[in-house]
């Protein structure tokens, strides 16, 4: 009775007749797919990284460029505004004039 049991395959149950074709040739389309789509998967990977490095460079240098004159807008401006400033206001009082105070080490903190 034990040596029945080993007398047939487990496995042969489980895959055998339209079942096990199904399965093997599912598996063999998936895998020749696989083999033939991944070249292409690669290829447009590789051209939309290299499209998008291409745009994020120009898209950076014209957001710099406009960076950049905003800033110099500005200094000029300020400029403008410091040189008016300082043209409008004249010197009324004599110039200040600070103190100088010598250190003295024997007098007390």
């Amino acid at each position: 009775m034990i040596y029945s049991q080993f007398q047939h395959n487990p496995m042969q149950n489980r895959f055998s007749g339209t079942r096990g074709w199904l399965a093997f040739v599912i598996g063999l389309a998936f895998m020749t797919l696989a083999l033939v789509a991944l070249p292409f998967l690669l290829l447009f990977g590789a051209i939309t990284f290299v499209a998008l490095s291409l745009f994020g460079r120009v898209f950076l240098k014209r957001q710099l460029a406009r960076f950049q004159k905003q800033q110099a807008n500005q200094e000029v401006q300020y400029s403008e505004e410091f040189q008016e400033t300082i043209y409008k206001e004249a010197p009324t009082s004599a110039p200040r004039q600070g103190r100088t105070f010598e250190h003295n080490p024997n007098e007390p903190v």
